[in-house]
């Protein structure tokens, strides 16, 4: 069991009641934002939504807690709640941790959900960008842009963060094969993640490296080589592809994304360069060398 799965369970427990789905999510970003602990190791982040921060991988993940039988949902609709099972058997989080969680729970746990997500709302607005109940702030609005991204060493939920406070409106993904282990990245749960908020998805599968390629890449020389001939043969014989990339780019703030996070050991930035000098765009990498 994963520690951030450790200290959702153990919120559950100290808590002693069902708690509100949305609630438990505000707990959760509140000790990632307002404890020193930020939640133990790799705990959530989190990104504007309906109801102001949300975390898809927390609901993912707990999901997964209640197929395992850790946790039950009781109630329906808004009124959907989690509670532990009277089987539920996990480790406590390490002290530092469990300590930020008690605070939170005796700081949280008897206010009214409105309460909450107001105390939230007016401490983080930019968390409210998509929000149902109230927007406190605007969404930054990108200046025109060649924008290039990686989700290397990223959650799903950092990484749509990231799109959307930097006024992304379009994801360009040009992964020859978008397969991904990690929760968020596989194409058709991408596309998903990004139409929930309001990102247009598109693939552009012919602009991307085939795998056969990328396997035992040696130093910085062999992957250099690799990029020589991607501009050679696939940005030469793709000229339709990458035209209909650049017009992308001109219409609305778009993002060519890959995996790599540094945009040199990545096609995307060779990519970045051709649609730039056919839209007089400058090249901007969100996650820089």
């Amino acid at each position: 069991m994963l520690n951030r799965q450790k200290t959702l369970l153990y919120l559950l427990r100290i808590a002693d009641r069902p708690v509100l789905k949305t609630e438990l999510t505000k707990w959760s970003f509140l000790l990632r934002h307002d404890f020193a602990s930020q939640g133990g190791s790799a705990f959530y982040d989190f990104v504007p939504y309906r109801f102001g921060p949300f975390s898809f991988c927390l609901y993912q993940e707990a999901g997964k807690l209640e197929n395992q039988g850790f946790i039950a949902t009781v109630g329906t609709g808004k009124s959907q709640a989690w509670q532990l099972t009277d089987h539920a058997d996990f480790k406590a989080p390490d002290r530092t941790t469990a300590g930020d969680a008690q605070a939170i729970v005796q700081k949280f746990g008897k206010q009214r959900l409105s309460s909450l997500i107001d105390y939230v709302y007016d401490r983080y607005p930019k968390y409210t960008y998509n929000s149902e109940i109230k927007k406190l702030a605007k969404q930054p609005t990108a200046d025109p842009a060649v924008y290039t991204a990686g989700y290397e060493g990223l959650s799903a939920d950092a990484f749509l963060d990231m799109l959307v406070q930097n006024g992304i409106q379009r994801l360009v993904d040009v992964r020859n094969n978008p397969i991904a282990r990690r929760y968020g990245f596989h194409k058709s749960t991408l596309a998903r993640l990004t139409g929930n908020l309001d990102i247009e998805h598109i693939h552009f599968p012919e602009l991307g490296i085939v795998s056969e390629k990328r396997q035992d890449l040696g130093g910085p020389e062999t992957r250099q080589e690799l990029f020589q001939e991607y501009e050679r043969r696939t940005l030469t014989e793709q000229k339709d592809a990458v035209a209909a990339v650049a017009q992308l780019a001109m219409e609305k703030p778009s993002v060519l994304v890959c995996m790599e996070a540094e945009p040199c050991c990545c096609h995307r930035s060779h990519l970045a360069k051709k649609v730039a000098a056919a839209t007089n765009l400058p090249v901007v990498h969100l996650r820089p060398n």
